[in-house]
């Protein structure tokens, strides 16, 4: 079992997510209207956004003397390839689909910025053209 580190981006390799042709191979897709919906107004349309759950087993937080189980939503970001996985251990919100893909558009803001804008663009999405 592969283990993420809460908090932190998640770092577990991809096994073979894309062949040639870029299409998915080995893992399933969950294609939620707001992910779509999100990475339109990002504009990430040219990106693979994959969605995959993890059990809180697989989550070590190092802040908590490297307990398992907890809870867990972070994304590795291939950015050679254009692809994305939303790791989750529960079911995903619009606030950590918001929060994760602008992570991927806007890969050096810090977390406060980017909690700053997750929350902004849910109260008023007209503010994405203000960037």
């Amino acid at each position: 079992m592969d283990l993420t580190s809460a908090g932190e981006y998640c770092l577990k390799q991809m096994v073979s997510v894309l062949s040639n042709q870029k299409t998915i191979t080995k893992i399933k897709v969950k294609n939620l209207p707001l992910i779509n919906k999100w990475q339109v107004l990002l504009g990430l349309s040219d990106w693979v956004i994959l969605c995959e759950s993890i059990s809180e087993d697989q989550v070590v937080d190092e802040k908590e003397e490297n307990t398992h189980g907890h809870e867990f939503v972070g994304i590795h970001i291939d950015f050679t390839n254009k692809i994305c996985t939303i790791y989750h251990t529960r079911k995903l919100k619009e606030d950590d689909i918001v929060h994760e893909l602008l992570h991927v558009r806007f890969h050096s803001w810090s977390e406060e910025k980017v909690n700053f804008w997750t929350d902004l663009l849910l109260k008023s999405p007209k503010s994405l053209f203000q960037f």
